[in-house]
């Protein structure tokens, strides 16, 4: 019990020592030159299964693991290219707007450790795709 207080008195100390000259609920980040924060989607939201007049099934991903030739244990596959939300881009961006779905390089992003929103940052090349509504 009481090591167990010491820890929490230090958490807190260590808390307030890192965030003391932090205004945490006025702070957004804007990415720098032809950066662009994004938020991958845990599922491609654009995925659908289609049914083909002859009865074929397209449009299934299945699991996402597959069996690893080196250890022949199932390992987690991990996407490429992966659908993401665009957050915020940098000034330098010509293609890319806040709120645009786009189809990223994913093992080139970012991890960004802010807030814990799950943000990465990628540069405006990187983007290999836009998702537009065909009516714009």
């Amino acid at each position: 019990m009481f090591i167990e207080q010491m820890v929490n008195e230090i958490v807190e100390k260590v808390l307030e020592k890192n965030t003391k000259n932090i205004k945490t609920n006025n702070t957004v980040i804007v990415p720098c030159n032809t950066n662009v924060i994004v938020k991958f989607y845990e599922d491609n939201p654009y995925n659908y299964i289609e049914k083909t007049s002859a009865g074929l099934i397209l449009g299934i991903n299945g699991e996402k693991k597959y069996k690893s030739n080196e250890t022949g244990e199932m390992e987690d596959a991990e996407e490429y290219i992966a659908c993401a939300k665009v957050i915020a881009v940098g000034p330098a961006c010509k293609n890319v707007s806040v709120g645009d779905d786009v189809f990223a390089v994913k093992h080139i992003a970012t991890p960004l450790p802010y807030r814990n929103k799950g943000y990465r940052a990628v540069t405006e090349q990187n983007i290999i795709c836009i998702i537009k509504d065909e009516n714009m």
